[in-house]
């Protein structure tokens, strides 16, 4: 991926060597936003979990940045840095600093050659639905790039690669750190009307460097390992339709396949390893969604899915997910906006070794209704409400929550 980083600093480059004029449109916006935050289960614990524990605690949460778009000539360069602060009232211990930095060069040559090339990197904090009281920072660099030709008015091909390094912070998830390389070729087709039809086959190959440790017996001596590195084969085909002028679908149906390596690597201090072999996993994978203009003032989005975990799920790279979610916007006036929605997901960990998720299955609700007031165009105010609970057949994995917000921004 040097070669790609490379690549992306000589074409940002070059474009700075180009005579660059203002235009409309071109964009280099600062903007701050300050957020303050009650939860009634912060850590998402089960009832019966670490007894005497104080669930509910308050916290602000501080973000800056800057967000560029600037188009010199044909090209385009989106950039965004942004910086935010998290402190807790009570368990100080997990506030946190993170950052989140992208840069991408859309590209153009010709009229019928085009794509883009970029990189990124996060740092972040995983949920605490995940990992409950340990405070895991997850760092995150991804580099990609993608190219597509249009050979007809109606018809393109392209390919695309990339590669994105996962670190995690806290010793318990180190098995948790992978390197994921992607690959990708695709032909899609515009009909006259502007509906579109892709077809797809990606190939995902997560290699994770430490094994995951499953158990040990100390006088044989003996340990239980677990490999999460795998390769998946994924075949697509992606649709998006204007069936009318107030309804939209787009949708996603495939079929993927994943093969775990199963492999013994490392050292194991004197323990001689006992592989766990994981199953491989062969289905049916899907999206649909909806977006209906009921009025000109309303939206309502609507989706169902059926999709493998991947890598990047803390403890969940075997689940198989399956959800549904509503979404509605209501412009009540020029400067007020009502938001709501609601979620469920199950979640099935058939393919997990661990015992602690191990035949594990969760069923997830969630619901969030908030306010929007923007009294000035570079000013909004947010103020809301969120609820949710997980009712899981290992109760220790139960929870219930709500909790409340508010919170300004501002773009200059």
């Amino acid at each position: 991926m040097e070669i790609l980083v490379r690549i992306l600093l000589a074409g940002l480059l070059a474009l700075l060597a180009l005579p660059a004029q203002a235009k409309e449109g071109d964009t280099f916006r600062p903007f701050v936003s300050a957020g303050y935050f009650y939860d009634s289960n912060l850590f998402r614990l089960a009832d019966e979990e670490s007894p005497g524990f104080r669930r509910d605690d308050r916290y602000a949460l501080y973000s800056a940045g800057l967000d560029v778009d600037w188009k010199p000539g044909r090209q385009q360069v989106v950039a965004n840095a942004t910086r935010t602060l998290v402190r807790y009232e009570r368990n100080s211990a997990y506030d946190f600093d993170g950052s989140d930095y992208k840069a991408a060069w859309n590209w153009r040559l010709g009229n019928r050659l085009s794509g883009n090339l970029g990189a990124s990197e996060s740092l972040s904090q995983s949920n605490f639905d995940s990992v409950g009281l340990v405070n895991n920072e997850v760092t995150r660099k991804r580099y990609f790039g993608r190219a597509e030709w249009e050979l007809h008015p109606r018809w393109r091909v392209g390919a695309g690669a990339a590669q994105t390094d996962n670190t995690n912070s806290a010793s318990h998830y180190f098995y948790q750190d992978f390197d994921q390389r992607t690959q990708e070729i695709f032909v899609a087709y515009r009909t006259p009307k502007g509906s579109q039809l892709r077809a797809e086959w990606r190939r995902n190959d997560a290699d994770f460097p430490t094994m995951q440790m499953l158990g040990y017996h100390p006088f044989l001596p003996l340990v239980a390992l677990s490999d999460l590195s795998y390769e998946q084969d994924e075949f697509n085909l992606h649709g998006d339709w204007k069936l009318t002028g107030k309804l939209a679908l787009r949708g996603q149906a495939g079929w993927v396949e994943r093969e775990y390596r199963n492999a013994v690597k490392g050292s194991f201090g004197g323990f001689d390893p006992w592989l766990v072999a994981r199953p491989d996993f062969s289905g049916f994978n899907g999206r649909v969604s909806a977006d209906w203009y009921a009025t000109g003032k309303t939206l309502v989005t609507v989706a169902s899915y059926r999709e493998l975990g991947g890598a990047q799920d803390i403890d969940a790279t075997s689940v198989l997910k399956t959800g549904a979610s509503v979404n509605g916007v209501w412009l009540v006036r020029e400067k007020w906006r009502v938001n709501a929605g609601a979620t469920y997901e199950k979640r099935d960990y058939r393919g997990d070794m661990a015992e602690a998720t191990k035949a594990r299955e969760d069923d997830t609700l969630g619901a969030t209704l908030s306010l929007n007031y923007t009294p000035l165009r570079m000013l909004s105010v947010d103020v809301g409400m969120t609820a949710g609970r997980r009712d899981s057949n290992r109760n220790v994995d139960d929870y219930s929550f709500h909790s409340f917000f508010v919170n300004v921004r501002g773009d200059f």
